[in-house]
């Protein structure tokens, strides 16, 4: 995989430079970091198990001040408790669109209120688009910050 050192991946932004690309063996493996923006909850406050909704929003690049894509999740409910709010388990499949094509991800996510967002977690990646058609590894999600729902995504690609 050839990675362009002007690269830039938006989960959620991303800026990827020459230093961060390194050869590893046979395979390149670059890390891509995106910050991103929820605009977009279609789950209730208190959803039940099976139920399916969606979330996304802007993605831009780690420092915040400019739009490089779009990414989206659909996922399912697979557990709530009985707090209130309840906290709710749910697998979701991701992609997220930047200027150089996309990359598809899943994993689960720990909700300790729907309104609130999930909590840190690993993904995989499961491919993508354009320059990312190959890419496989795995990506960390933390909050981005505490007034916006919001995540820091930094994938490393293979």
């Amino acid at each position: 995989m050839q990675v362009n050192p002007w690269l830039v991946v938006a989960l959620v932004g991303v800026l990827v430079g020459a230093d961060q690309v390194r050869a590893e063996g046979p395979t390149a493996e670059a890390t891509v970091e995106v910050l991103t923006a929820r605009t977009l909850m279609s789950a209730p406050a208190a959803p039940a198990v099976g139920l399916g909704f969606v979330s996304g929003g802007t993605l831009l690049q780690p420092d915040g001040t400019t739009r490089i894509g779009e990414g989206y999740s659909h996922c399912g409910v697979i557990a709530v408790s009985a707090a209130v709010p309840p906290e709710v388990t749910a697998h979701c499949t991701s992609a997220f669109r930047l200027p150089d094509g996309e990359i598809h991800f899943s994993g689960l996510r720990q909700y300790k209120s729907i309104e609130s967002g999930f909590e840190d977690t690993t993904v995989a990646i499961t491919g993508g688009t354009g320059t990312y058609a190959t890419a496989r590894g795995e990506g960390k999600v933390a909050r981005a910050n505490s007034r916006a729902v919001g995540y820091r995504f930094t994938f490393a690609i293979s």
